[in-house]
């Protein structure tokens, strides 16, 4: 049987939340768009507004990104439990550019457009085989600093189908 995956991941500015397949990143859009009506509709939340409380419906699989040099590099300030649960490594700490080498370069190409857009920013790709999901499916959002630069990227990084025995696929509402 042929695999169905497109080979090309997808990413889509400013997602509507009909585009997003798990209802958690659908939550966590609905939560950073009421954090910029109550700021400013034209401007992007403070990230002295990312509160854990608030988040607890998606708080093992959020990652919160610091830009280096302006997006030449980003630092994993939280890597999920969840997320390094499912791929076997906490990169809490690290460097993107450090970290799964064939995805960097096109994680950090879509981090710099998120800060360079200020917009949201909703992805889709396969993994290589080494981790046993499918797919993922991430949201990236856009958080502001005193100076109103871009100063955190908050990622929601959620499983859409999981890889079993004999490479099936086992999609988690099943």
């Amino acid at each position: 049987m042929a695999d169905e995956r497109p080979l090309d991941p997808f990413v889509k500015e400013s997602p509507e939340p009909g585009e997003i397949t798990d209802e958690r990143l659908v939550q966590l859009l609905a939560h950073w768009h009421g954090l910029r009506a109550a700021t400013a509709p034209e401007s992007l939340p403070p990230v002295t507004q990312i509160a854990p409380e608030e988040l607890r419906f998606i708080l093992g699989w959020l990652m919160i990104m610091e830009p280096l040099d302006g997006g030449a590099d980003f630092r994993y300030r939280l890597y999920g439990s969840n997320i390094a649960t499912t791929t076997g490594r906490d990169l809490t700490g690290h460097l993107v550019s450090d970290s799964f080498p064939l995805f960097a370069n096109w994680t950090a190409t879509v981090y710099r457009s998120a800060i360079a857009r200020r917009v949201a920013v909703l992805t889709r790709h396969a993994p290589r085989r080494y981790v046993r999901v499918d797919r993922w499916e991430r949201l990236i959002l856009p958080f502001a600093g005193a100076s109103g630069d871009v100063e955190r990227l908050l990622v929601g990084a959620v499983i859409i189908g999981e890889r079993i025995a004999g490479d099936r696929v086992r999609l988690p509402w099943r």
